[in-house]
């Protein structure tokens, strides 16, 4: 076990030793390597003095956003209607960027705004940032470090309880929202009685034409709505606030934060009941970046980098890899998961191939997509090229297995474009956020680039573990993440023991939250009483010293013979299936199998459908997507799927029933992280799965 060394004996038979990253065997890292910042403010000022004129990020403005209507069909009491539905679709122009020596102007005259409004420095009021993953949230939240201003995170999927509940718990003083998100603001603002400014990402102009006007004009009417509820608030544009800095420039200055100062409060997702604000102080979060820069270094990541940026701030694993971006030198190119592909655009190319990066940080959910998508073109080709391009697929994964040299020569030759479709540059990919098959972690390698798996908490500033590309193995989270100790304890109810190098994963490191914020309860039950953060996930220890995430008590359900099934490990196998686009799987108590609720992928689908005889043509899936006989066909394919990739008896599905709709952060099917909603998404289908159980 050379990856990870044990550095103290184990507390008793119950547990592991506590293990280490073996590059940090004599400590844990505080800081980034090479870094002497002790604060978020000080680790980007290093940053910029080696980023220099390099950029630091970049984003495409919205050009225009075109509409296109189409007829769908739609259960409707139980009937299939043809309805009409609107898509939109965004034009967006080329990417544009500011240098790192320009990053650090915007910070500090932005930051400096944000005293000149009214906001006080030096770790006393709240700055709430309510909104979408751009490179405007991250100038918000550098501003606000550079005066020692601690920032509010949560999600712009988040409920409107959940809201108001961040904000009254930490009393906030300002959010800084987009002004697409406005309109949430309208009740928010009413409970949010310590709130006196709200910033807006743009400044509205009457003469913005974009969409019809509805940009302008739904922003404004928000805006009315929120003066109307708090005629007291002061509401200005970002560029308000940042000219505010410049007029005030020589009389405010920089205030520093220390160390133990409150760098961040980031409000969980998918929790019970209120959401929990994890407290990050300043430590924490450097802490945190220093054990990722242990595993991947600038030997990996450098300035020459280009890392593509979609998935949510408000969610650690997003926020970590792009302040570690920084440290890299790396270029950020912000994109949006609706405008990645070509398929979603109009006028112009997707994120990806107009960025075209070299690193590309994602959730399950997105490399199932682009896995899909890749399948669905190659189903298109005639027979032979399809067999040329099979057989390729599998000498190129022997080749690597056996390590025979030459598998990426002929990589680069047969599937050259599909690498284009991918911006034509990856050579990192990494997952977080969840589980992924073995097929898609497989299929992303083989055909595009390496992918990595990390594994990390909001409570531990992502600290956990990240596969190292020089360690690279499948269906294992990693190397220890260089600023954890992490040791595994018995969990007996569900058989597994630290004599087998299995239990729950505890974790402790400068990177570990101090608190919940304001929630004693919480604290005290997410801590043991020796100090250790208790994950709930069940990990294992390879040989080799890394770490593999098993199960997860959370998402694991007993079911009438007593026995567990893992939720989510489940929905990694059927999801890798080429009919679903999505899928949550549900275990009712009283039964002794699960159901599948799917989101079809309706080419797929559609082509299955014809083969059962129920249409002539696959564009008419939609007529018959709730039919009994479809639904048996898709359940016998996953059930091939699961029985390929090695579950067994009570894993296996019993019945699926089908979803009408794509699930997306804008219905709340899903969060902006892509984690299912299960409660909402099995209110939306009770019926359906009520009749699925009956049906058995």
């Amino acid at each position: 076990m050379h990856l990870s060394v044990e550095v103290g004996k184990a507390a008793n038979e119950h547990e592991t030793a506590p293990r280490r990253n073996a590059k940090v065997k004599d400590a844990a890292a505080t800081r980034p390597l090479g870094s002497n910042a002790t604060t978020v403010y000080d680790y980007f000022l290093e940053c910029v003095k080696k980023g220099g004129k390099r950029n630091a990020i970049g984003w495409r403005e919205t050009v225009e956003v075109h509409e296109e209507t189409k007829k769908v069909t739609k259960k409707v009491d139980g009937k299939n209607e043809q309805v009409d539905k609107t898509w939109s679709y965004f034009e967006l122009g080329p990417y544009q960027y500011n240098s790192y020596d320009e990053m650090e102007q915007v910070m500090h005259t932005y930051g400096k705004g944000l005293v000149a409004m009214g906001l006080r420095p030096g770790n006393t009021e709240r700055l709430h940032i309510f909104a979408a993953t751009s490179h405007k949230w991250m100038k918000t939240f550098l501003a606000a470090q550079s005066q020692a201003i601690p920032v509010v995170t949560a999600y712009d999927t988040l409920g409107e309880k959940g809201l108001i509940h961040s904000m009254v718990q930490t009393e906030t003083k300002a959010v800084f929202t987009d002004n697409a998100l406005l309109q949430r603001l309208v009740n928010p603002v009413k409970s949010a009685k310590e709130l006196q400014y709200i910033i807006h990402a743009d400044v509205l102009d009457p003469s913005d034409k974009r969409n019809g006007g509805k940009f302008y004009k739904e922003a404004q009417a928000a805006l009315d709505k929120i003066r109307e509820a708090r005629p007291d608030l002061k509401i200005l544009s970002m560029d308000d606030v940042i000219q505010m800095g410049k007029d005030s420039d020589s009389s405010i200055e920089i205030h520093r934060p220390k160390p133990e100062d409150l760098s961040c409060i980031m409000y969980t997702s998918g929790s019970t009941g209120d959401p929990k604000g994890v407290v990050l102080k300043h430590s924490n979060i450097v802490a945190g970046l220093g054990g990722i820069s242990v595993v991947i270094g600038r030997e990996t990541v450098n300035g020459a980098d280009r890392v593509i940026a979609f998935l949510p701030l408000a969610h650690i694993f997003e926020l970590a890899f792009e302040l570690i971006s920084f440290y890299w030198g790396a270029t950020l190119g912000y994109a949006n998961v609706r405008t990645l592909s070509d398929v979603s655009v109009r006028k112009c190319s997707g994120d990806i191939k107009e960025f075209k990066p070299t690193v590309m940080v994602g959730v399950a959910a997105v490399w199932e997509s682009i896995r899909k998508g890749i399948m669905g073109q190659v189903e298109k080709l005639p027979s032979l090229s399809q067999k040329i391009f099979w057989t390729a697929y599998y000498m190129k994964l022997k080749m690597k297995r056996f390590h025979v040299p030459g598998g990426d020569t002929l990589g680069n030759i047969i599937f050259k474009k599909i690498r284009q479709a991918t911006g034509g540059c990856l050579k990192l990919t990494l997952n977080g956020g969840g589980p992924i098959s073995r097929d898609t972690q497989e299929f992303i390698t083989t055909l595009i680039c390496p992918m990595l798996l990390g594994y990390g908490l909001t409570e531990t500033m992502a600290g956990g573990t990240i596969l190292s590309p020089s360690h690279f193995d499948y269906q294992v989270q990693g190397d220890l993440n260089g600023a954890v100790t992490v040791k595994l304890v018995d969990v007996d109810e569900l058989g597994y023991f630290a004599k087998n190098n299995q239990g729950e994963i505890l974790i402790k490191g400068d990177g570990v939250t101090p608190e919940y914020y304001k929630n004693d309860k919480e604290t005290s039950s997410a801590f043991n009483e020796d100090g250790w953060f208790q994950t709930g996930d069940i990990g294992e220890w390879t040989h080799k010293g890394q770490l593999r995430i098993i199960d997860r008590k959370k998402n694991l359900v007993k079911t009438m013979n007593g026995e567990y099934i893992a939720l989510e490990k489940l929905e990694s196998v059927y999801r890798s299936n080429g009919l679903v686009q999505n899928i949550c799987v549900y275990a009712d108590q009283s039964k002794v199998k699960p159901v599948a609720v799917v989101v079809p992928n309706e080419g797929p689908v559609g082509n299955l459908a014809v083969e059962q005889g129920l249409i002539k043509s696959p564009d008419d899936v939609r007529d018959v997507i709730h039919d009994k006989k479809l639904r048996r066909a898709v359940l016998n394919e996953l059930l091939k799927t699961g029985k390929s990739q090695g579950l067994t008896g009570i894993e296996f599905l019993q019945g699926v029933a089908m979803f009408d709709e794509e699930w997306t952060p804008q219905n709340g099917f899903v969060t902006s992280a892509q984690k299912l909603q299960r409660k909402k998404i099995l209110q939306a289908v009770k019926d359906q799965v009520d009749e699925v159980y009956a049906d058995q």
